[in-house]
């Protein structure tokens, strides 16, 4: 599955770029989140996308690492920060790969019943990541200032027996210094924002209009007044504490209705229409950022030993 690094538009709720920056929501590898106006929630998942995974149907994905690419990427940082460590006399162990995470593309909304069925309008629990079992230096040394397990010295520098620490840790650096020869924000900037303006001009589409009415009517004959596939997630009892029988019955009319009107791949392809029109205009950053990605790619495989 691509890397959700295309913002979908939503509640302005964060949205991650990883696929097209490498980047994702955890602190411990290295991975910041991005926020941009968005769909309701940003996709989840490692798993091959079906033909519900919208997000992955666009043609922006094109220009975004595949799950077993980041896997590549984010084993080749390890590697980095193992040399590093190394190089302080610390051995350290990346962690284990977590279990594969629960799938569900949000950028039109809900979309899968199960999903309606069992958790509403929320996500699906995800799996926790591993943590790796270290001692305070290694702690130190591996995350830096962002976990002092030992008092820097009087000058408030962070060494261990002596030696300078980067203030980021040896995780923190070995991201940055991989990163830093494939970096390109212009060709970042240009995917992000056809992926966001596309999700806007989709909502002006004359025919999407015309569906979201329909799909409107069907949720009033279901006995739910809502105006757009997008406001339901407005709903305050839908987002806090425990997911109601209420908000159940809720999120599988809702699904129920998108279904019967077409709506979803209506939607994609309507999108997908406006967002061939802005790659064409974007050919040559998007092509470059493309040529990164893979430049990047080759260079974690063989660090990797081809992993």
């Amino acid at each position: 599955m691509k890397r959700s690094a295309i913002p979908a538009l939503s509640l302005a709720l964060p949205l991650c770029l990883a696929l097209l920056t490498g980047c994702a929501s955890h602190d411990s590898s290295g991975r910041g989140p991005a926020t941009t106006p968005g769909a309701p929630e940003p996709s989840t998942g490692g798993t091959t996308p079906g033909r519900a995974d919208y997000t992955y149907r666009l043609p922006i994905a094109a220009y975004s690492y595949s799950d077993a690419e980041y896997e590549v990427i984010e084993s080749a940082q390890q590697v980095m920060a193992r040399d590093c460590m190394k190089s302080f006399g610390l051995p350290y162990r990346p962690p284990g790969k977590s279990a594969p995470a629960a799938t569900s593309d949000r950028r039109y909304g809900l979309s899968n019943m199960d999903d309606a069925n069992r958790y509403g309008y929320r996500l699906p629990p995800q799996p926790p990541e591993p943590e790796p079992k270290l001692t305070a230096d290694q702690k130190k040394v591996l995350y830096g200032s962002r976990s002092r397990e030992i008092s820097g010295d009087k000058n408030g520098k962070l060494e261990y027996r002596g030696k300078a620490v980067p203030d980021t840790g040896c995780l923190g650096s070995s991201i940055k210094k991989f990163a830093e020869p494939y970096a390109y924000p212009a060709g970042v900037t240009a995917a992000s924002n056809i992926s966001t303006d596309s999700y806007k001009d989709s909502l002006r589409d004359p025919e999407m209009k015309s569906l979201f009415t329909r799909w409107s009517a069907c949720m009033k004959e279901k006995g739910y007044e809502y105006a757009s596939p997008m406001d339901p997630f407005r709903t305050p009892a839908f987002t806090q504490g425990e997911v109601t029988q209420k908000e159940r019955k809720t999120a599988a009319a809702d699904v129920t209705c998108k279904r019967s009107t077409n709506l979803l791949e209506s939607w994609l392809d309507t999108e997908t229409r406006i967002q061939k029109g802005m790659i064409r205009k974007n050919t040559k950053v998007l092509q470059r950022l493309e040529e990164l990605h893979r430049q990047k790619v080759d260079a974690a495989r063989k660090l990797t030993g081809g992993a």
